[in-house]
């Protein structure tokens, strides 16, 4: 299995395909590299694809003190520095738009482009701020499914919807640890001090996708909107009748924008 170290961590990566144009796929808090079952038969047949287990999920094993945005971004750098990858397109779900984000800040030569699907992407957003402070208190009352899944997919596909809660199960943060310290460390990367300012987005410099699910929870349509009006190469993708997982939950839908969203923009 192929590990990379990264600030004396391991941290577990794929790569599928070789040909084409690098694409690196960030799965966010509820999921690991397992996720991207539906877009890797898709997206391989134009592009090298790269997927992960981010520190302190799946295989990337690491106590929960390491997670912080500043090490994602090294294990990201660490990974495409051992594959030998100059540029990529990263396309980051939730907490891996987040990291997107941040990388885009903090190491704009190594993005082609990026896309942040059903993300809050650690900005210092009011709305934002609001509706994940109203996600941790109400989150252990319902399951992973409920809490990220849209309600059209869990009457029309319950099968899947127990595959999306199995893979989450292979999370330490399912099984090994208490649900206080993971919420603390979610927390965490959302405190005052950490989070990204809206002034920032004006310094991405990359074509930015902004997709989300028309359903989705914690994320608005509205605020992706707004949040694209401060990212000069930016747009708006909506997928109807989908929650915060668009990429599980419309997968043809998904792979489609995206796709085509690389095809125009990704600046190789």
């Amino acid at each position: 299995m192929p590990f990379v170290e990264s600030g004396g961590r391991r941290i577990y990566y794929e790569r599928h395909g070789d040909g084409g144009p690098a694409v690196l796929f960030c799965h966010g808090a509820g999921s690991n590299a397992a996720t991207w079952w539906q877009q890797l038969p898709a997206f391989t047949a134009h592009h090298a694809c790269i997927t992960m287990d981010i520190r302190c999920f799946g295989r990337s094993v690491a106590p929960v003190q390491e997670f912080t945005l500043e090490n994602f971004v090294a294990d990201v750098v660490a990974i495409l520095d051992h594959e030998r990858v100059d540029r990529v397109t990263l396309v980051g779900q939730s907490l891996g738009g987040m990291i997107g984000l941040k990388l885009a800040l903090t190491h704009p030569a190594r993005l082609a482009a990026f896309v942040g699907c059903d993300t809050s992407l650690a900005i210092d957003h009011p709305v934002l701020l609001e509706t994940i402070a109203r996600r941790q208190i109400t989150h252990r009352a319902v399951t992973i499914e409920q809490r990220s899944l849209g309600a059209w997919f869990l009457e029309n596909h319950p099968d899947k919807a127990a595959l999306y809660a199995q893979i989450n199960h292979f999370n330490p943060s399912a099984y090994g640890m208490s649900a206080a310290e993971w919420g603390g460390a979610l927390a965490a990367l959302m405190g005052p001090e950490r989070r990204i300012p809206l002034a920032a987005l004006r310094d991405v410099r990359c074509p930015t996708l902004l997709l989300v699910g028309s359903e989705d929870p914690i994320v608005p349509v509205a605020v992706m909107h707004e949040v694209s009006g401060l990212i000069a190469e930016s747009e708006v993708a909506v997928i109807d009748d989908a929650g915060h997982s668009a990429y599980f939950e419309k997968p043809a839908e998904f792979n489609r924008q995206v796709l085509e969203f690389i095809r125009r923009r990704a600046g190789y």
